[in-house]
């Protein structure tokens, strides 16, 4: 039965594909975040590692299918915003070096940026991270509000698919078909 629901199925793996393209353009946007030392505006992912990783999932078993939007753990603690949660030293390491950060000795003046200093520097930021939280960016409904229209328009395909498929739903549902008419089977 549910092969024949293709319209409903092709409907809604374009539509995550779409969806996934527009979260990547708004990851990509700036964002502007404010906490008590200042704002910042700047794109989400310096790095480019999650919105490589973002990508829809189809799944399908017997009892139906489903496309599910699937990113880095810390996507959803971007878009949410976290409260108090120390991020690992490691990423954080990765993101200073893809950042350009120009580090600073306890003078004020620029040093070069050693494992050391950045490892040091990426401690402080994962104890401030821990203590302030991060503040939330909204790019996932930024990005599903961006699509609505689309998705209010998968009613056309389920409806075509129902109206192809009426003969089988009603005899799935207990109905026993009778000429032109269908009678519910009493049990």
């Amino acid at each position: 039965m549910l092969n024949k629901f293709k319209n409903t199925k092709s409907y809604l793996g374009n539509y995550s594909k779409e969806l996934v393209k527009l979260l990547k353009i708004e990851i990509g946007r700036n964002r502007t975040r404010t906490y008590r030392s200042g704002s910042y505006s700047s794109p989400i992912d310096n790095t480019g590692k999650l919105k490589e990783s973002i990508e829809s999932i189809a799944k399908e078993t017997s009892k139906g299918f489903s496309f599910n939007i699937m990113s880095n753990d810390y996507g959803l603690a971007v878009d949410g915003g976290s409260s108090r949660k120390q991020p690992a030293v490691d990423e954080l390491i990765d993101w200073i070096r893809s950042k350009p950060i120009r580090i600073r000795d306890s003078k004020g003046r620029f040093a070069t940026a050693t494992d050391y200093r950045v490892r040091g520097l990426a401690y402080a930021i994962a104890k401030k991270i821990g203590r302030d939280g991060i503040q939330p960016t909204g790019f996932i409904q930024d990005a599903i509000n961006q699509s609505m229209d689309k998705l209010n328009k998968l009613g056309a395909a389920v409806g075509k698919d129902v109206s192809l498929n009426l003969d089988d739903i009603l005899v799935k549902a207990g109905y026993i078909k009778k000429g032109d008419n269908y009678i519910i089977e009493k049990q």
